[in-house]
């Protein structure tokens, strides 16, 4: 703005917004869209309103949502107790096929929800493209069910091509989990509350959102256990082993006394709010792998899920009882694990043909 002899007075977010989104400025790291900068952006124009430097943008007007979609994310709640964090994706595609294909699905047939499904999937990941097709399949089953569209549209919907279990569980040796834990030595708030969250992926195998979604009340100190709600609000209580309870309560010792929320976990730049996702806790793992020196191409909460999974089976813990433990519905997605234990799968490897 300085540049173009602009006042900050004048800030534009929306002209930022599409600024960034084409940006090759030479100090602009990589050129791409960041959604850091914007939210920073975001945070400065607030601070700049409430100083009276700038005047109040003008909030613009949401378009209604379908009804359709408030329908079936009151579905998703109810019967299939979904959190809100699912019932936002759900609802994002359902409205984008509704604006694609018309708000009248009595008119949709299956050659148009593959056509438009192929045209999403050309500008998606592989994640997005499964995420994408377990929405599209729960929303149209959900208008059969109410008679809104014909039935068997969910079948129009394609899978993509991937082999199940095909690849290596991610996860990190204990000389590395070790060299994370010894990163957050130290008497200072946050490395405190670095500890109790590494501690708690680590030995417990917990979800970024569980951590993130821990209550006081969730820990049962007396009977030595966490009460966790994962997925579908399914409530399990697992043991909380002597060094992950030490740590917890060292961090509670030293946790923003003026805060009146009941998560367990603050952020340690003021105002100290609980964690909003899980994502805030992947960027707590970052920052220790970072200080660690830790080079990985697995960064983020969830590898330290599969580590506690590899470590247990790597002591002799049967599946069914890993499963128990990281909250499976299936013993088919704990068996991914066994791949890791290579001292097994020597006992029942066959040799090649030539090597007879």
């Amino acid at each position: 703005m300085a540049e173009r002899d602009a006042s900050v007075s004048d800030i534009d977010l929306a002209a930022f917004e599409q600024h960034l989104r084409a940006c090759r400025c030479p100090r602009a790291k990589g050129g791409r869209r960041n959604h850091h900068t914007i939210y920073g952006a975001r945070l400065f124009r607030r601070y700049l309103e409430k100083i009276g430097v700038c005047k109040p943008a003008v909030a613009a007007m949401r378009p209604a949502e379908p009804q359709l979609v408030a329908g079936f994310k009151t579905w998703l709640n109810k019967h299939r107790g979904a959190s809100d964090a699912t019932i936002g994706l759900y609802a994002r595609d359902a409205i984008s096929i509704l604006v694609a294909l018309g708000a009248e699905p009595t008119h949709w047939c299956p050659a148009d929800i593959r056509c438009y499904f192929m045209t999403r999937a050309n500008t998606c990941g592989r994640g997005t493209i499964e995420k994408m097709t377990t929405s599209l399949r729960a929303f149209l089953r959900y208008l059969s069910m109410q008679g809104h569209c014909r039935t068997g549209l969910d079948n129009a919907v394609p899978a993509y091509a991937h082999w199940q279990l095909a690849e290596m569980p991610r996860y990190l040796s204990g000389e590395q989990v070790s060299r994370l834990i010894a990163a957050c030595d130290g008497d200072a708030d946050a490395r405190r509350r670095d500890r109790a969250i590494l501690l708690l992926l680590a030995r417990l195998g917990l979800r970024a959102g569980d951590v993130a979604q821990l209550r006081l009340i969730d820990i049962e100190w007396q009977a030595g256990s966490l009460r966790v709600t994962g997925k579908s609000r399914h409530e399990v209580r697992l043991p909380l082993p002597q060094d992950v309870g030490d740590a917890v309560a060292a961090y509670l010792e030293c946790r923003p006394p003026f805060c009146r929320s009941d998560r367990v976990f603050l952020s340690t730049i003021a105002p100290s709010r609980p964690f909003l996702n899980g994502d805030a806790v992947s960027s707590v793992v970052r920052r220790i792998m970072k200080r660690a020196g830790l080079v990985t191409p697995f960064k983020g909460a969830h590898v330290l899920r599969h580590t506690a999974a590899t470590e247990m089976l790597r002591h002799g813990v049967p599946l069914d009882k890993i499963g128990l433990v990281l909250r499976h519905s299936s013993i088919d997605t704990t068996a991914h694990y066994a791949k890791a234990d290579v001292t097994l799968l020597r006992q029942v490897a066959q040799p090649w043909p030539e090597a007879l």
